[in-house]
Parts: structure tokens; sequence; C-alpha cells
């Protein structure tokens, strides 16, 4: 074959190769846009999850054929300009590119706890913001003069590209590999059960029950501990099958109107339901089965640690077996302790030198010794005098001897009785197993020692996870944390149409508190306040420390006017209390900003601004006060 027939029918293969992805990207696509409800299926980037997969199994080589896919979905939709096609084409193959080259790629995926928060911040949540920012320029026009609605459709895009990569993305990057089977044919019973249990309940939960009311809306989320359970019998892949199915059960209940999450009079609000679900299983998932995994593979590692060790043991324990075989060979040359004792009396008659060097004495006939006076425990004497007499031997008996200078040692001993002139004498056969005993302690030493650094470890990884979501400074949970959990509270506070109340809390002037008393000093007077927040709010407040001298309460379930009425009593009691800090007596007064959810935003970064709006306002009245924000409608 010549270099250009080669080089043609690699041009060929690509070819090939790049329709063939286009044409499984569209066919994907038309396949969820049958699932989906209409229009809600025009608005997401339905091919996103399957380009992400692609991406990351076959590698940028097929971005031509990703991109020729996308642009023959923006094709199909009716009523767009040319512009706007290729605007919608070119967010989604970005978004893709970005969510699979952004996160480093590992060739077994949802495995960590890295991989899975790096898959959450990168494809989930900055992936489907490019692909929802694409849409919401093309749908721009349309609402040029309806920004709160614009708002609320580029939320409902963004959360229904997030839900889409997190509930297909992990089924297409799973498939295919190869999962660990927990036991045999019982356990395929056993998951072929719960698996088919959990679609009939959920077909039942999701399609039948009548959801308005809401009185069933818990109901699908107990799910999730039969999919925790298949993700605990390693079966990750099937847990997302099944919970991509649940989702796929009640988008058909809302559809027909029933089922125990098609609680709300519009079908936006039941999608929202449905999403919700969605997130809530996938996310569990995730997370879950990259816990088991890293714990599997530490108990691999501890178990081999601990087969290494039981083979060093082993062949120690060998080679002392051997050692001691060669020694009863050897018995007629007696190259071993060896001593020959009256059993009635135990008069010792006879020792050979190795005797003599071990226990530090000469026979003598003079000097009368008896066997018992070697002996630790008197009692132990006896047990073994009584053994010989009723079986007439002793092999391998570990006992606790001493010298003649009171050094105490453990030996290894064999005894034989033999019979002359009537009289009953015994054979011993000594062997000094103080170093053997040592071993056996050292390594009964250094287990105990490898379980408490174990242990140590794990404390130690508890104490680095509350440290990432703690202030050092107050002990208060820090910004992160906040961050991460404010948009929670708000979805499922909105989702069980309850208020959210915020506090923005700024010390006044504390900067004269530093130039005057120093630094130190005005880190005392924060723990303080911090201390006295912390006591000051229920148990189920979120307290914490959002940076400075300023501090964020999230007071979840509270009205305005309660959440007023609180702010005003911590005002009124900081104002009068007295802190002791590094010998000064200081007082400080407390500006605070209130907002409530939905009052004043719907989203976590609207209430922030609306508190912190509000704050200032409190600031720019004389401080020492409290202020409420704006109704949403003015802060527009």
């Amino acid at each position: 074959m010549s270099v250009r027939d080669a080089a043609w029918r690699s041009w060929g293969a690509l070819a090939v190769l790049q329709a063939a992805v286009a044409a499984a990207c569209a066919l994907f696509a038309a396949l969820l846009a049958a699932c989906l409800p209409s229009p809600y299926s025009h608005w997401l980037q339905l091919g996103l999850p399957l380009a992400l997969a692609m991406l990351l199994r076959l590698g940028r080589r097929v971005w031509p054929g990703l991109a020729l896919g996308l642009l023959w979905l923006a094709w199909g939709e009716p009523g767009l300009l040319l512009a706007e096609r290729l605007l919608l084409a070119a967010s989604g193959l970005a978004a893709a590119l970005f969510s699979a080259y952004l996160p480093p790629r590992r060739s077994r995926p949802f495995f960590r706890q890295a991989d899975v928060l790096a898959f959450l911040a990168g494809p989930v949540a900055l992936g489907s913001l490019l692909a929802a920012l694409g849409r919401v320029f093309v749908l721009l026009p349309a609402y040029r003069h309806q920004l709160p609605e614009l708002a609320w459709a580029f939320a409902r895009v963004w959360l229904g590209d997030a839900v889409l990569l997190l509930t297909l993305a992990p089924i297409l990057l799973l498939a295919g590999r190869t999962e660990r089977s927990c036991g045999g044919g019982a356990c395929w019973r056993e998951t072929s059960l719960v698996a088919g249990a959990t679609l009939s309940l959920a077909a039942l939960v999701c399609c039948a029950l009548p959801g308005r009311g809401g009185h069933y809306a818990i109901l699908p989320y107990l799910f999730i501990m039969l999919l925790l359970w298949l993700a605990f019998r390693s079966q990750l892949l099937l847990a997302h099958v099944l919970a991509l199915a649940i989702v796929a059960l009640a988008l058909a209940g809302i559809r027909f109107e029933a089922g125990a999450l098609a609680i709300a009079p519009t079908i936006d609000e039941s999608l929202l339901n449905v999403a919700l679900l969605g997130l809530v299983q996938s996310v569990t998932l995730l997370v879950f089965g990259a816990l088991l995994e890293e714990r599997r593979q530490v108990e691999r590692n501890l178990l081999q640690a601990n087969q290494s060790l039981e083979a060093k043991v082993g062949e120690r324990t060998s080679q002392l077996v051997e050692s001691e075989a060669r020694l009863r060979l050897m018995a007629d040359a007696a190259p071993f302790p060896l001593a020959m004792n009256r059993l009635a009396g135990g008069e010792l008659i006879y020792a050979n030198e190795r005797a003599e060097e071990l226990f530090g004495t000469h026979l003598h006939p003079s000097r009368a010794l008896r066997v018992q006076d070697f002996y630790v425990n008197p009692q132990e004497r006896e047990d073994v005098a009584q053994a010989l007499r009723v079986n007439g031997r002793v092999a391998d008996r570990e006992v606790k001897l001493k010298n003649a200078q009171g050094r105490e040692f453990w030996a290894l001993i064999s005894c034989s009785v033999v019979k002359s002139d009537k009289v009953w004498y015994a054979i011993n056969g000594i062997n000094d197993i103080s170093e053997r005993k040592r071993l056996e302690q050292n390594l009964r030493d250094a287990n105990a020692s490898l379980r408490r650094k174990v242990e140590e470890i794990e404390r130690l990884q508890q104490g680095l996870r509350d440290q990432v979501l703690r202030d050092p400074l107050t002990g208060l949970f820090n910004r992160r944390h906040l961050d991460d959990i404010l948009p929670r509270v708000l979805d499922h506070m909105l989702a069980l149409h309850r208020d959210v109340a915020v506090l923005m809390v700024d010390a006044d002037h504390f900067k004269r508190v530093n130039d005057t008393y120093g630094h130190r000093c005005g880190d005392a007077v924060l723990t303080a306040l911090g201390a006295y927040l912390s006591d000051h709010f229920r148990s189920g407040d979120i307290v914490c420390r959002y940076g400075g001298e300023e501090f964020f309460v999230l007071l979840p379930g509270a009205s305005l006017d309660a959440a007023f009425a609180k702010a005003q009593q911590l005002c009124e009691a900081v104002r009068a209390m007295e802190i002791d800090a590094l010998g000064h007596t200081l007082s400080v007064t407390l500006s605070i900003g209130l907002a409530l959810c939905p009052l004043h935003g719907e989203d976590a970064e609207s209430v922030v601004l609306a508190a912190d709006e509000a704050l200032y306002q409190a600031k720019q009245q004389g401080r020492d006060r409290v202020c409420v924000a704006a109704p949403i409608q003015m802060l527009s």
C-alpha cells in the first residue's frame, strides 16, 4: 500500500468516526427530547452528557463530529436566526470541552472524593453554566424588557443542564467498566430482587399516587436507601441506572399529572421537584460511591500490610521450628542443654556443658541441686511432673526459668520419662526461647502501634475536614462552608414553601479597636463576639464568620418579624456587653442588615446582596441598628 493510499484511508476512517459521533449525538438528543416535556426539551443542551462522555473516552479528536451534531440540533430549532443557531452550538461545544478538560482525567472516574468534587465543580456547575449562557443570549431579545423572567429562565436552563449531566454522564462514563461482584449467584439474585422492587415501588409512587397536597412528596427520596445498598454491593453503575429510571418515572407521572412529585398546579414547579430529586440521588450516589471505594482501597492496603507481617512472622516461626528440629537430631551429641533428674524428688543427677552454661552453675557432689530450684513458678514444675507421670513425656512446653544468678528467661522444654533400677528419671531438653518471645512481643507491639497510627490518621483526617469548614479564630463556620450550604438551604426551604432569614452583622468602628489596642486585642473581641453569636441563636441556625469583622447568620424557617426581633435583641445585648480583651474592658455595637428569602430573592446571591445593602443602609443611618432590605421589586 502506498503512502497516499494509507493517508486517504486514514482520512476516510476519521471522517467516518466524525459522522458516527455526530449521528450518535443527534440520536441521543432526539431520544432525550422524546422523554422530556415540551417546550423544556428545546431549552436544554441535550447532547451535552454524551459529548462529555465521548471527549473523555475518545479524546479531543472527536470535537469536529460533536460540533457537527450540536449544530444539527441547533439547526432543528424553529424560529432562530443563523447567528443564534451558531451561538447555541458553540456554547454547547465549549461547555463540553471545558467540562472534559478542566478537571484532571482519571482512568477510573468517580472513585475518589477529589474526582467527585472536580466533576461537581467542573462539568456540573461550570459546564452547565456555559451551556445555559448560550441559551440565555438566544432568549435575550424575547425577554429584553422582562429581566426577572429572563433570570428565572436562565436558572431553569442551568438547573436542567446540571441535572442532565448528573444523571446521565456517570452512566455513560461507568458503562463498560468492570465492577466487582459481591459474591456469585446469590448476590445476583439479591441485586435483581432489589432492583425490581425499586422499579416497582418507584412506578407506584411516581405514577400512581395522588400528588396534590404534597402528602407523599418525601417518598421518592426514600429510594436513595435502596440505591445506596446497591452502591455498597459494588453495583454503582446499576444504582445510577435505577436513579435515572426513578427520574424518568417521575417525569412520566408529571406528564400525566399524577405521582408523589406532581404537587404543584404548574408543570414548572413539578419539574423543579423532579430536578431536585435527580440532584439529590446523583450527588448522594457519587459521594457515597467514592467514599466506599476509598474505604475499600484503605482496607486492601491494610490487608496487604497484615499479610506481609504474617509472612514475616511465619518465616521467623519456621526458622525456629527448623532450628529446634536440628537440635533434636543432635541429641546424642548433646550440643544443646540437656539435664537429667529424679522424677520423685527432682534432684539433678546430670547436666551437660550447655545446660551448665545456660543456668550459670555446675553440678558438684557436695552441692545438691534440684530442678524445681530453676523454675520461677513452683506450681509450673508440679504441672510438668504430673504430666510426665500421666503421659510419660512432655513435648515443647513453654516455661519460665531462672539461672543461679536469678536471671529469668523463657525456655522450651521437652521431657521424657525413663526407668532405671526401679527409679524413674526425667530427661529434659531445654531451649532458650527468650529471643522468640521478645520478637513475638515486638510484633504484638508493632501491631498495636499500627492500629494506633491508623486511628490517629483517622482523627487527623476528621480534624482536617473540620479545619476546612471552620474559622480558626472564632471556631464558627467559615465563608467556604456558607457558600456551599446557603444555596442548598434556600432550595430546600423554597421547596417546602417556608421563609429563610439572613442577617449580615458588622462590628461598628472595629478598625479603631485594632488601631488603638492592637490586632491581638481585636482578635480577642472577635472571638468573644463569635462565642456570643454561637450561644445566642438556635441550634438549627447557622452562624458563620463572613470575613474581617463581619458575621453571617442563617435562620431557616424564621419569619421577617421574628428575625427582626432577634436582631434587635442581639444589638441591645451586645451594646450592654463588656468584653475583656487582653486586660482591656471594651464594648462594641453592631450594625445588622436583614433580608428574607423569597421576599428579597430566591437565590443565594440575591439574598446576600439584599442583606449587604441593608447593612450598608444601617451604617449610613448612624450604625448600632437593624435595617431590613427593600423588597425585590424595589431592588430591581
